[in-house]
């Protein structure tokens, strides 16, 4: 496990692309998680480049994009959520590996708040 603090970025760093993703295609964000996630990520600066683990991913074209998406099962204040690292095919995409997207099942009060502590399984 790995243990991270870091801060939300404010919304105006968002292009919502998350959220027009899962909101055109939720079977196929529900077929790879198992569950219907809340549409969007919330983009939390690290401070530092983490690498993903990848534990499963979608595939550009389930989507009609260029880029897949790699998943990292994860906990955020004790609560489970994925990363999602977009992948284009020179190995770059999204806002890279400082800045991480989460996302999580429902939206909940506690993720307003700025400190994260992210545990990698």
């Amino acid at each position: 496990m790995k243990l991270v603090r870091g801060s939300v970025c404010p919304d105006a760093e968002g292009l919502k692309h998350f959220s027009r993703r899962m909101r055109e295609y939720p079977e196929v964000f529900e077929r790879a998680t198992g569950e219907r996630l809340y549409e969007g990520t919330l983009n939390v600066n690290v401070g530092e480049r983490i690498q993903i683990k990848e534990h499963f991913r979608i595939h550009g074209k389930e989507l009609n994009e260029q880029e897949d998406f790699l998943f990292e099962i994860c906990r955020i204040n004790g609560i489970w959520a994925y990363r999602i690292r977009p992948l284009d095919a020179m190995g770059g995409g999204g806002h890279g590996d400082h800045i991480i997207e989460i996302t999580f099942s429902r939206k909940n009060s506690v993720f307003n708040a700025f400190e994260y502590t992210i545990i990698s399984r």
